[in-house]
């Protein structure tokens, strides 16, 4: 150790392998830091995710606790450099790091029992407190101890450690792809938090070794570590400079998870979308915080509105022209990267000197906590719609960086707003009046503001008009707008209505959950998936018979009610309470009211609630439950399947609904049923365009399983149900499962031209 010893001339000339080697020890510590809070989110978002029905909303929920147990560690980190000595800090997190460990492995408390459907965020975030918070704020504080102990270590860069960061986010990007990647479709979640547990005993190590590192390479060069005294600011200047750096980091937060929330809701509510919006997010950081950022603030700031009128034109027109995923996906990730990296740089070139290092990241991280509490928590209770998403994107419009102020940009193109809110304004009235118009006018009406917004990208507030005109014609020109609409945990459940068919449908995010006629019959006709030609209508007309007691996981409008007998007894299991509440009001959907009126609807997980039922209760079991696009995992593990068949009575019939658009979920379903002994029959259900009787009916796949051959028998007699049996691979369990390879299994296998 007496190259600690050495003076800062001497260490300024010390080779670059022995610098490099110094620098070690402090960038592995903020990598592995890092990665350990990466992989932890997804980790603790699947162990919750199956007490909530798999929503959406639980990774932005679960985000938002994140982002304050970071905001916690960043305020402790702020208020240990505080103290002068750095061998008293060290003691102390060491301290802290030992009790902390006592919470792994890492497990979902019970303290607060199973979750209430009515006000799910409240469980989860107290669920977060007490399972996951203490091992995870202590270990978040690292990357500014570390960056604080470097600029007092008195090494010849010590008072630029702001690369440091860009390694801690390196480490971040890391520890994101590595869990669906690698571990989740490796590892069991039980050797998960296992392997997590180690990580974070080996980087408690590394911690203490830098710290001890740091201590007493500044005892050796005491006059470099009092370099590190605070400079004295402004008291005038010094509250603007950090309401600027909370506001630059709230709007890229919650553009974050606005566009996350988007992706879920409109586009499509796949698990494994979640990640990339976060993963762009991270990015930025990396970029802005090296040491020479390979995209300066000029270049992010002059291409924010190109990116703005992507992402508007998106939302907007989604109604009109039908995106390909990847190009909707990749336009919204685009947008997002952009303004957050303009962002981002802006916050970057604002950072001041070592001495306020902390105070700056606790306010960052206090910005991230706002932003996203915005969007996850305030703007389900505000909007009825994904409203926070385009508001976000006003908001980076109003802040990127500009020679003009507001009211400038206002009077210098005032004659131009005029007349394109004007513009806007006659178009929402012609339609409002009842004036038809082609889709192709909104189109082109909608394209000339974003073209406007993107040559007068020097503007400050031209783009931001231009974009919300084009946002609103692109609302209005939705050729089914939603008669109603409400938003809860669960998502954002709309009635459309098709005037033209005399079609009230009910749609969660781009999935049709159910629809009826509105006709006014007095037993209305279950439609699309739910049709008496397609699989599931098969298995209600052939097992009527012998079916007394049925139970559906997975409400919708209820059309599966107008199949019941006499002598039948339903029960519907539902997790959304908003999907309950529109399904049983007969202004909207009549199935209920007017076939199953006496039925139980039993709210919460199917799992759960499930579980509550006696063995053998059910003589048809239908499960339902995919919300959108999303796949619940823990519905399609072996334990899920022992519980399904335990439910059924001796000649009960499972019927499974597998329809997806991104994962092939037939040989999942294949592989849990086989594991628990199941007989199993499957149909591929397509629709003929050119037949007329089934212009109502929906493609679908489904799987039927049951404990004998003899059970399936009147499905088997149509002849369009094949049997069904499964491959060599691993079946899902509640320790296992890998969306990733459902993924890939849907893009390999060929594809009907039907779909």
């Amino acid at each position: 150790m007496s190259d600690l010893r050495l003076d800062i001339d001497t260490a300024a000339r010390l080779p670059d392998w022995k610098a490099k080697a110094g620098l070690a020890p402090y960038v592995a510590a903020v990598f592995l830091s890092a990665s350990l809070v990466f992989l932890v989110q997804p980790m603790f978002a699947k162990m919750a995710t199956p007490l909530l029905g798999g929503a959406p909303a639980v990774w932005n929920v679960s985000l938002v606790c994140f982002q304050a147990a970071l905001l916690a560690g960043y305020a402790y980190a702020h208020l240990l450099a505080r103290l002068s000595a750095v061998k008293t800090q060290v003691m102390i997190h060491g301290a802290l790091l030992l009790l902390a460990a006592f919470a792994l492995p890492m497990s979902i408390s019970t303290l607060f029992g199973t979750p209430d459907p009515a006000n799910p965020a409240a469980w989860l975030i107290g669920t977060f407190l007490v399972s996951i918070a203490p091992p995870f704020a202590i270990i978040s504080a690292t990357a500014p101890l570390i960056q604080n102990w470097y600029a007092r270590s008195g090494r010849p860069d010590a008072a630029n450690p702001w690369h440091l960061y860009a390694a801690s986010n390196v480490g971040s990007l890391f520890g994101l792809a590595a869990y669906p990647l690698l571990m989740e479709p490796t590892l069991g979640l039980g050797v998960q938090t296992q392997t997590w547990a180690i990580g974070y005993g080996v980087l408690s190590v590394l911690l203490v070794g830098c710290g001890v590192l740091a201590w007493r390479s500044a005892a050796a060069h005491a006059p470099a570590a009092a370099a590190v005294e605070p400079r004295q600011t402004p008291a005038r200047g010094l509250w603007h400079q950090r309401l600027t750096w909370l506001m630059l980091a709230a709007v890229p937060s919650g553009l974050l998870l606005g566009v996350s929330t988007h992706i879920a809701t409109d586009v499509a509510s796949a698990p494994f979308l979640w990640a990339p919006p976060l993963m762009a997010y991270m990015a930025t950081f990396i970029i802005v915080f090296s040491s020479k950022p390979i995209i300066d603030t000029q270049t992010a700031t002059r291409y924010l509105p190109h990116a703005a009128a992507i992402a508007i034109g998106m939302i907007g027109l989604q109604s009109l022209i039908a995106f390909p995923l990847l190009m909707s996906v990749g336009g919204h990730l685009l947008a997002l990267f952009i303004v957050s990296l303009c962002l981002h740089s802006r916050l970057a070139d604002l950072r001041p000197d070592v001495s306020r290092l902390t105070e700056f990241y606790l306010i960052m991280s206090a910005g991230g906590v706002v932003g996203a509490a915005l969007v996850a928590l305030l703007a389900p209770v505000l909007f009825l719609g994904v409203w926070e998403y385009p508001l976000m994107l006003g908001a980076a419009l109003i802040l990127r960086p500009s020679s003009e102020t507001i009211l400038s940009s206002l009077h210098k193109n005032r004659v131009m707003i005029g007349v394109i809110a004007l513009f806007t304004l006659m178009v929402m009235v012609a339609v409002k009046s009842g004036m038809q118009f082609d889709g192709l006018v909104f189109r082109i009406s909608a394209a000339l503001l974003i073209a406007i917004a993107i040559l007068r990208f020097s503007s400050r507030i031209m783009p931001l008009v231009a974009l919300t005109g084009a946002l609103f014609i692109g609302w209005t020109g939705n050729p089914n707008p939603a008669v109603e609409q409400e938003r809860g945990f669960f998502g954002v459940i709309k009635t459309v209505e098709h005037k033209d068919l005399n079609l009230r449908m009910m749609v969660h995010g781009t999935t049709l959950h159910g629809a009826q006629l509105t006709t006014g019959e007095a037993r209305p006709a279950p439609l699309t998936y739910y049709h008496a030609q397609a699989p599931i209508g098969q298995s209600f007309l052939a097992l009527q018979d012998r079916a007394k007691s049925i139970g559906v996981v997975g409400l919708g409008v209820g059309s599966v009610a107008c199949y019941a007998k006499p002598g039948q007894t339903f029960t519907y299991f539902e997790i959304d309470p908003v999907v309950a509440r529109v399904a049983k009001d007969p202004s909207r959907f009549n199935f209920l009211s007017n076939c199953t009126p006496d039925a139980d609807i039993v709210l919460g997980d199917a799992r759960i609630t499930l579980a509550d039922q006696a063995p053998g209760a059910f003589d048809l079991l239908l499960i339902d439950a995919f919300s959108s696009d999303s796949v619940p995992a823990h519905l399609l593990t072996r334990e899920a399947m022992a519980l399904y068949l335990d439910r059924l009575s001796e000649t009960g019939v499972l019927v499974v609904h597998i329809s997806n658009r991104h994962l092939d979920l037939m040989p999942v379903v294949a592989r849990i049923g086989g594991a628990e002994g199941g007989v199993m029959i499957s149909q591929k259900f397509r629709v003929d365009t050119a037949d007329d009787s089934r212009e109502m009916v929906t493609a679908s796949d489904v799987v039927a399983i049951a404990r004998s051959a003899d059970a399936l028998a009147p499905l088997m007699a149509n002849g369009q149900w094949q049997p069904l049996t499964p491959d060599n691979q691993r079946p899902w369990t509640d320790d296992y499962s890998n969306i990733i390879g459902a993924m890939i299994d849907y893009h390999r296998k060929p594809k009907d031209p039907s779909e």
